[in-house]
């Protein structure tokens, strides 16, 4: 059968299956007015289930009160389905009875006081537990899945017994997990690398860089994952159990016929072909993932000088004459003169600025008329310009210039204070102005850098420094470190 008949067969097949398991109006509270209530209320639910695998009625209700009190009075009606609900215990049993309606809960009765319980489908608990996740972060254990799969392997292949195939088999999910959490972290820095786009002030960028991405990507996942060698250390020794086993048919006739044993298929044939690729998935995934941790590598490093780069532009960006002019023509009063040629009123009639405009779908049809001609003043020019006061002006801007924070200077700053002091602790740093503190934060945020010639190691508690509040902090060399 043809590649692309196969392939819709099979989305038929799990199209299929979908809706067997899932109700129909299973998704529908996403898209109700009340759906962050919802959302809330589910999670309540979610932390409710991991402590009892039957939840009562009167449990739940008042779960649901006690954590949103708040959100359930501002619940809206549906269909007028709330409007008899005043109360918040009515309005937690119409979230009971939204949810048992959408399958996201089941019905339960005790067999023997006739209770009414409730539970949490399967499907519902995989979804809200995936939820979770989404929206707190989850530390992902990348060292973990190498080591497993080298310790199961490196076991199977000492002691040769029945249970091979189930250590392949357990190696295959290991390296298949891995492989997707690598993807997952790429896809994460590529999320926030659109989201700073979305940035327009310093504090915007600063607070998602520091409060968000640094919590839950790169000092949960990133940093563990750079700082540990599991990877480069158990690689080259999976891939040499599996290139030794992928020589020897009779190790793999015997872990086909443990599989046929098994019931993972009816033909001894096809056990041995899925043998056969499951090696060769791993060490076709160990071979690669190189290739991958670059790959995450440049997008934390572009992320992370995008986040740099973005902030210099908003903090320098109104203090040469092109930003003054775009803060004055924003600030324009959007008003005619009362001679009606386009002058924007409230202006020197030196500057020859006119209001400009566009036609679209809800513009009312004028007939157009004649432009007159600027005839400029003839002035004497010098005694309009001030010569100081144009010097001045010009000296103040280059000064402005002169404060533009670049890489070296970054780096020099820190690399000052290093040369004086060996070791830097967070409270010998010399925090006199503003400008120490942009430059402080722009080092910490150039960390994960290859080319910074320091490392910074955070504290968990803070200090206040010159009237600045910073993390307590050791910055040295690499050298040293090394």
């Amino acid at each position: 059968m043809h590649l692309s008949k196969l392939v819709e067969k099979r989305i038929c097949e799990v199209n299929m299956q979908f809706f067997d398991i899932y109700p129909e109006n299973f998704f529908t509270v996403f898209s109700s007015p009340n759906k962050k209530i919802y959302v809330e209320a589910l999670f309540v639910i979610r932390y409710a289930y991991q402590h009892t695998p039957v939840i009562s009625k009167e449990d739940l209700v008042s779960s649901l009160i006690a954590n949103l009190e708040n959100q359930i009075l501002a619940l809206e009606s549906e269909d007028g389905v709330l409007s008899m609900e005043d109360n918040l215990s009515g309005r937690a049993h119409f979230l009971i009875r939204k949810f048992l309606e959408t399958g996201w809960l089941e019905r339960e009765q005790d067999s023997q006081s006739f209770t009414e319980q409730f539970v949490v489908p399967v499907y519902a608990s995989k979804l809200l537990n995936l939820f979770h996740d989404l929206v707190n972060g989850k530390t992902t254990e990348y060292n973990g899945f190498v080591y497993s799969a080298y310790s199961i392997l490196k076991t199977a292949d000492l002691e040769r017994e029945e249970y091979m195939y189930d250590g392949l088999r357990q190696a295959h999910q290991l390296t298949e997990n891995l492989e997707n959490a690598l993807r997952e972290l790429l896809a994460n820095l590529r999320f926030y690398h659109h989201r700073l786009q979305e940035q327009v002030e310093v504090s915007e960028i600063l607070a998602e860089h520091f409060d968000v991405f640094r919590q839950k990507i790169s000092d949960k996942i990133y940093h563990p994952l750079k700082t540990f060698d599991s990877v480069p250390r158990f690689k080259n020794r999976i891939l040499k159990i599996l290139k030794n086993w992928l020589t020897e048919p009779q190790l793999i006739e015997s872990m086909a016929r443990t599989a046929h044993r098994r019931g993972y298929d009816l033909d001894v044939d096809v056990c041995r072909q899925k043998v056969i690729v499951m090696m060769g998935e791993i060490i076709d995934t160990y071979e690669g993932i190189d290739q991958l941790l670059k790959s995450i590598d440049k997008k934390n490093t572009r992320y992370t000088r995008a986040s740099v780069e973005r902030m210099q532009y908003f903090i320098n960006t109104d203090r040469d004459f092109k930003g003054k002019l775009v803060e004055i023509l924003k600030n324009l009063p959007d008003i005619r003169n009362s001679e009606g040629d386009g002058k924007i009123s409230g202006l020197n009639m030196d500057l020859p600025i006119f209001q400009q405009g566009y036609i679209d779908e809800d513009s009312m049809y004028t007939e157009p008329q004649k432009r007159r001609d600027h005839i400029p003043r003839k002035d004497n020019l010098q005694s309009i310009i001030n010569k100081e006061e144009l010097q001045a002006e010009m000296d103040e801007f280059k000064k402005r210039l002169e404060k533009v924070y670049s890489h070296h200077k970054v780096v020099d700053y820190i690399m000052e204070q290093l040369a004086q002091q060996g070791i830097l602790r967070a409270r010998d740093l010399q925090l006199g102005t503003d400008d120490d503190f942009i430059k402080l934060i722009l080092a910490c945020i150039k960390n994960d850098e290859e080319d910074i010639p320091f490392l910074i190691d955070f504290k968990d508690d803070y200090l206040v420094i010159n009237g600045y509040r910073i993390p307590n902090l050791l910055i040295a060399r690499k050298e040293e470190i090394s």
